[in-house]
């Protein structure tokens, strides 16, 4: 993965989010090749999966709403992923996605595991 990531950085892909000033961890800017790439991959997929079906018809919402709706949907209360965290580096990992009880990236001893709530509270207005 980081010889992709390397290769994709180096010709224009994506670069880190706020690179110069430290960056942010698992989040990405895309650069020039990247911005056409993600919109020619998005246009295909738009053409075949909406506009090529006569069952399907385009949507575009917004992510913030009305937090019944999330309620509704069941994310607020089904949004969560078991994480455990390396004694010794510090790194977490989703438990499911482990396939051993060590950390991937050192070795070291996992914590039990936690639920961690992948919605982010948020506020809109005053």
């Amino acid at each position: 993965m980081d010889k992709l990531v390397s290769l994709c950085r180096r010709r224009g892909f994506i670069f880190q989010s706020s690179e110069i000033y430290g960056g942010l961890s698992g989040c990405w800017d895309y650069g020039p090749v990247g911005v056409e790439l993600k919109r020619n991959v998005k246009a295909a997929w738009w053409r075949s999966i909406v506009q090529e079906r006569d069952d399907v018809v385009g949507l575009d919402t917004s992510i913030l709403m009305n937090s019944r709706v999330w309620e509704a949907s069941g994310h607020v209360t089904n949004f969560a992923d078991a994480l455990v965290e390396c004694k010794s580096c510090h790194m977490r990992w989703k438990a499911d996605d482990l396939l051993e009880n060590k950390c991937p990236s050192c070795g070291g001893e996992l914590t039990e595991e936690r639920m961690f709530h992948t919605m982010f509270k948020t506020f809109v207005g005053p």
